[in-house]
């Protein structure tokens, strides 16, 4: 993927075509930093929500945040620090369910 990104680079610098957003700082880079506070704050509600028993589909609950979580890891190419913390805390909870 690194090597298609600077051949296209290298293109449009050619052709003088805007670049810039294709670089990691760009737009590509804060779509993914935004996805991962996303997924932060998304796993961190998911977890309180089945700490406090609010909810009848726990299962279902539990389902959807791991994919959300995978689907964030994909597109962003990893979890930063918090968001592991809060991916461990749901895993936790998930897995204290599996067992009563």
């Amino acid at each position: 993927m690194e090597r298609t990104r600077e051949s296209m680079i290298k293109r449009y610098r050619d052709f003088q075509i805007p670049w810039e957003w294709l670089l990691n700082t760009g737009l590509i880079g804060q779509m993914k930093l935004s996805s991962l506070r996303l997924a932060k704050v998304y796993l961190k509600r998911i977890t309180k929500e089945l700490q406090l028993n609010e909810c009848s589909g726990e299962d279902n609950l539990l389902l959807q945040g791991a994919r959300f979580a995978y689907r964030v890891h994909q597109f962003a190419g990893g979890f930063d620090a918090e968001t592991i913390r809060a991916f461990q805390e749901l895993k936790k909870i998930g897995m204290g369910s599996l067992k009563q």
